[in-house]
């Protein structure tokens, strides 16, 4: 079956959330039940489906193996119990994704599972999250399994990455500039190199981590959470790579995301976490473009 993977940005509709294990053997057993419990919950406390559901596996689902599983459905603004276990309401953040449709039955969902994964893997953007599965056309609404229809969404990010044909020295001093430009200040500074050659006598080529921190963003993100600070500064690393030089800043955006704190319901440390992408992404291409110039 041919796919095509499509580019967008996930809605930010409010989601009834809720979260159920699913063991191997059982899967189709435990995920009905999951998907029955979705809609009584939604039924109970007056909340309208407002689109289709969807689960989102937390974790692997290998033979003999148990994962958490979440249930999502779209649903009307409204109210819910906090009395609910393991059940929950938010509106979540706008995430741009990979996305690909698979029609048919789930015995070769696979297909379509790998070639989404082919298609991250070639392009410039890198995975940051578990995949999701929406069901457009769910089995109590398909005649034939030829009726089904299964998107799969997997959150990603251009990768914060450039290579350069310019020297080491030459990178980090454009970098420098470029982040100070973006309001970035460097709050740490590690020379891989010169430690591990000190420390214990290794020799390695040119390896330098720069600990980068935007002071306004920094403030805001903490002012609405302290936990943030865990997550400080954001590193980015130059390093020699063979006849090149290689530059790569960590994501703030996948840092958050993978973080304690990313159920937040707080709204402003993934705004900053997105403007701080924004500008780490803005030096990067302020340093190819410097650089190549210069070449």
């Amino acid at each position: 079956m041919p796919y095509q993977v499509e580019i967008g940005e996930s809605n930010t509709t409010t989601v009834l959330e809720l979260r159920r294990s699913v063991r191997r053997e059982h899967a189709g057993d435990d995920i009905g039940a999951g998907m029955r419990a979705l809609y009584e919950l939604a039924t109970r406390t007056g909340l309208v489906p407002a689109g289709p559901p969807s689960t989102t596996y937390l974790g692997m689902l290998g033979p003999g193996m148990t994962t958490e599983v979440e249930f999502a459905l779209p649903v009307t603004d409204g109210v819910l119990d906090n009395s609910t276990e393991q059940a929950s309401l938010r509106r979540p953040e706008p995430t741009l994704c990979a996305s690909i449709r698979h029609h048919g039955d789930y015995q070769h969902i696979g297909d379509a599972y790998r070639a989404l994964d082919d298609w991250i893997r070639c392009s410039d953007y890198q995975p940051m999250g578990p995949p999701t599965e929406v069901y457009l056309v769910a089995p109590d609404a398909a005649v034939r399994p030829g009726d089904l229809v299964t998107e799969i969404r997997r959150p990603i990010a251009a990768a914060l990455a450039v290579r350069l044909q310019a020297l080491f020295a030459d990178a980090v001093s454009e970098l420098r500039k470029a982040l100070a430009e973006q309001g970035f200040g460097i709050m740490t500074e590690i020379d891989v190199r010169a430690t591990l050659h000190t420390k214990l006598g290794v020799r390695m080529d040119d390896y330098l981590i720069l600990g980068a921190c935007n002071p306004i963003l920094a403030q805001r993100a903490l002012t609405a959470d302290p936990r943030v600070g865990l997550l400080l500064p954001c590193n980015v690393v130059v390093r020699t790579d063979g006849d090149t030089t290689l530059v790569e800043a960590v994501d703030p955006v996948l840092l958050l995301r993978g973080a304690v704190l990313h159920h937040t319901d707080r709204p402003e440390p993934h705004a900053a976490a997105r403007e701080a992408r924004d500008r780490l992404a803005a030096a990067l291409a302020t340093v190819e473009k410097r650089l190549e110039t210069a070449t």
